[in-house]
């Protein structure tokens, strides 16, 4: 008999036990509608304050009503235009609804039970949670001081058992980003039986002569880029990112990606925003890098420390998970939207997103009367 009271005992497999699902920040509307808070300022997830390009919004306009047909499988016409964007070969190229969803297409594509991945912590959790999915050992190494990756460290937890060494920079939660020399030295030091992965998806915020994982596989390293329209291009909301890597490893990955797995709106806009990206960039860029700054020098004027950081966000630390947890509810009930960062390894931590000036001065105004509390 078939049970209708739940799932049948044993059915879903064990490396999942220890799984969490992955903790998104808290929706503006969520907390509209629990505390009857009409403005409410949302900076938890690291989104762009700025819409799509006006050429995008043109595209996902013209887009809508073929929306009855399936899209194009392969994405070809996005490929294209990120080929001839990137300077590499459409076959260097594999699209993906978000980094996320690539992710887990490395991770299944290479991942057994036995193998590791190699990583530092606190960072990005999609990464560990695809190498808990598989049932994989996930081995880390601490940050570096400033935030970012300490590659050293993250060599000497490369083994024999090893598949991916994943580098995430600018990391998240703490932005700190590698330089592009070190980066190249430590690719350097690698076996050649792992696959080195950059997940670069802030790469616009990094300043002038920062790392370009994607110039690496153009000099014909056997490493794979990861970068996404969520950020700068302002399309989070319709999932679309991208890997360059060599042509081997996107042909092994059309065996584990899903049919259909970029949405032809996203095509249409990611490919607009492509053709109109040098028209807006810097500008937005600029905007995020003064703010970025105005908002840690007003954090640490409260008395807080913030990290450095190279992407759209900072991370500071509250001293204790119990006191991160009370600032946090404080700001909530006024209104402000900001992001534990314990899912990421760092629950003494909060995470602010970079806003409009008026968002950030209404988050400092906040963050001081939740710390005077």
């Amino acid at each position: 008999m078939a049970k209708t009271d739940g799932l049948p005992e044993g059915l879903a497999r064990p490396a999942l036990s220890g799984v969490r699902p992955y903790e998104p920040g808290r929706p503006a509307d969520d907390v509209r509608r629990e505390l009857g808070i009409e403005s409410v300022v949302k900076l938890a997830s690291n989104e762009g304050p700025f819409e799509p390009m006006p050429a995008a919004l043109e595209a996902i306009r013209a887009a809508a009503p073929a929306q009855r047909l399936y899209p194009d499988a392969g994405a070809w016409a996005l490929r294209d235009a990120l080929a001839a964007h990137l300077g590499v070969d459409a076959a260097q190229i594999m699209p993906g609804a978000g980094i996320d969803a690539l992710i887990r297409f490395l991770c299944t594509l290479t991942l057994d039970p036995g193998d590791e991945l190699a990583m530092c912590w606190p960072s990005f959790v999609s990464w560990r949670q695809g190498t808990r999915v598989q049932g994989a050992t996930l081995r880390t190494a601490p940050l570096g001081a400033d935030g970012a990756y300490d590659l050293d460290a993250l060599a000497d937890e490369v083994g024999p058992q090893t598949k991916l060494v994943v580098v995430v920079s600018p990391n998240n939660p703490t932005g700190g980003a590698v330089g592009s020399s070190a980066l190249a030295a430590f690719l350097d030091r690698l076996p050649e039986h792992v696959l080195p992965v950059v997940d670069e998806a802030y790469f616009e915020y990094l300043p002038e002569g920062g790392h370009d994982a994607v110039g690496l596989v153009r000099e014909g390293r056997a490493v794979a880029a990861l970068r996404t329209f969520s950020k700068a291009y302002g399309l989070a909301g319709l999932r679309v990112g991208y890997l360059v890597g060599p042509p081997p490893l996107v042909t092994a990955l059309g065996v584990v990606r899903n049919a259909f797995d970029v949405n032809a709106v996203a095509q249409a806009a990611a490919i607009a925003s492509l053709a109109e990206g040098s028209a807006h960039l810097p500008e937005r860029m600029a905007l995020i890098a003064s703010e970025r700054a105005a908002v840690a020098a007003g954090l640490r004027a409260l008395g807080l420390d913030p990290l450095p950081s190279s992407a759209n966000f900072v991370l500071v630390d509250l001293g204790s998970p119990h006191r991160a947890a009370a600032v946090n509810a404080a700001l909530l009930q006024r209104g402000v939207i900001v992001r534990p960062a314990g899912p990421f390894g760092a629950p003494a931590a909060l995470r602010i997103t970079i806003g409009w000036p008026e968002e950030n001065a209404r988050m400092l105004a906040t963050m001081g009367e939740a710390l005077s509390g």
